[in-house]
């Protein structure tokens, strides 16, 4: 998750650098080389809602930068994963705060957003890709589950991040979305194949807390989600305690100091703010 001020101060690298492909590579190994050390530093911020507000001109910045830069493949890669992020990690959490705190206007409001940001999330992320992955995509679940056999590992991040959004599409409207459920799941599986424990096993907590949803054991993937990640990633407990419907679980999230994990900042006060959110649900 970048920074906006990192942004503005890389863009003005990129103006700056003149003209002639050697001041143009130049120019963006250093763009680089910032945004890179802007990610170090977002996640150890402690202010949640300050990375939030940043992120939106953030994606801006990076899409201008893929658009100045189109043969440098990491400016589009961060602007997929940037927008990926954004729509699942901040706003999907604005919709699940709305619809669990009773406020069903905002939810839908925020739901409509999400139809523009999520599409918009997985076309950028199968550019990424070669094309047999986007024709396999808007044809039948059946083809792209058929794809997933030919899938690298370095396609598993693309592919993490199109299952994120698909699964963000079945939490606003389970009914809507449920036929794309063996799709996602298939993905998610593959993706544990080839890189399992990839960005903080997100891949794992995404399955588990799918298979807790549909009524399966989910604790031996929870299980194996922590045994990656060990004790610094609190999204592991908080959606196997949320899975569980465990308060006193929930409550000792609180109770954990974060500090200990600087680099992992901000993850975890969201996760905890997720553990607050929840906790209210429950009925005295």
């Amino acid at each position: 998750m970048i920074r906006s001020q990192v942004l503005l101060v890389a863009v003005g690298v990129v103006v700056g650098g003149g003209c002639g492909g050697f001041i143009d590579r130049q120019a963006a190994s250093t763009t680089l080389r910032i945004l890179h050390a802007s990610l170090d530093v977002a996640g150890r911020q402690p202010d949640v809602e300050l990375a939030r507000a940043a992120m939106p001109s953030g994606i801006i910045q990076l899409a201008a930068f893929a658009q100045a830069y189109p043969d440098e493949r990491q400016f589009r890669t961060m602007h997929a994963d940037a927008l990926c992020q954004y729509a699942a990690g901040f706003v999907f959490d604005d919709w699940e705060d709305a619809s669990l705190g009773g406020r069903p206007a905002e939810a839908d409001r925020i739901a409509e957003r999400l139809a523009v940001l999520l599409p918009a999330c997985v076309d950028a992320q199968l550019a990424l890709l070669p094309p047999a992955w986007r024709a396999a995509r808007e044809g039948s679940g059946e083809a792209f589950i058929a794809q997933l056999a030919r899938a690298t590992p370095a396609q598993a991040p693309a592919l993490l991040a199109i299952a994120t959004a698909d699964a963000v599409e079945v939490a606003l409207a389970p009914l809507l979305h449920l036929a794309t459920v063996p799709r996602l799941r298939a993905t998610l599986t593959r993706c544990l194949q080839l890189a399992p424990g990839a960005h903080d096993a997100d891949g794992e907590i995404l399955l588990a807390t799918i298979e807790a949803a549909m009524g399966d054991d989910a604790a031996p993937r929870f299980a194996r989600a922590k045994q990656l990640v060990g004790d610094r990633v609190l999204t592991v407990e908080l959606m196997a305690a949320w899975a569980r419907k465990d308060r006193a679980a929930l409550t000792a999230l609180l109770a954990i100091d974060v500090t200990r994990w600087p680099e992992r900042r901000l993850a975890n006060e969201l996760a905890r703010r997720k553990a607050r959110r929840y906790l209210a649900t429950f009925v005295e």
